[in-house]
This record gives structure tokens, sequence and C-alpha cells, in this order.
């Protein structure tokens, strides 16, 4: 369960972030996952996407750097 709180957390952020920034929509989010996170990257993507219906990241794309790590950290995102 400390995956979702994790995932929960970085989609949070995510829309504080984009309504600090005036975003009208987050077009893209660009994610570093460690290989020993345990997260699934398909259901990481799926709640992303449920999540994010009628918010500013509805539609958002996820790219994903994979890393060696045990860790799930916000890189960057691309907004209009």
């Amino acid at each position: 369960m400390h995956e979702m709180h994790l995932m929960k957390d970085i989609f949070e952020d995510l829309l504080r972030l984009g309504r600090e920034q005036n975003a009208k929509k987050i077009t893209k989010v660009y994610l570093k996952m460690g290989d020993f996170t345990e997260i699934n990257e398909d259901v990481l993507k799926f709640f992303f996407e449920e999540k994010g219906k009628g918010t500013i990241l509805e539609g958002a794309r996820i790219e994903i750097e994979k890393s060696p790590m045990r860790e799930l950290r916000l890189v960057s995102f691309d907004c209009e």
C-alpha cells in the first residue's frame, strides 16, 4: 500500500504545482521510477488516467525513466 501513497502524493503535487503555474492542462509528466519500488508501470499509468479525469491532468502522457534505486520521483512536467 506504500506504493499507492507515493502515487497519490505525486498526483497531488502535480495538481498543486499546475495551479501554481496557472496551467490550463498538464500534457506530459516525467517520472523517475526505480526497479525496486514494487510499482507496476501499467498500474501507475492507470491510476493517473483514472484519477486525472476532470482535472488538469486528464489525458496527460506519462514518461518513465528507469532507475536502479528504490524511488518514485517527479522529475518535471509540461503544461499549457
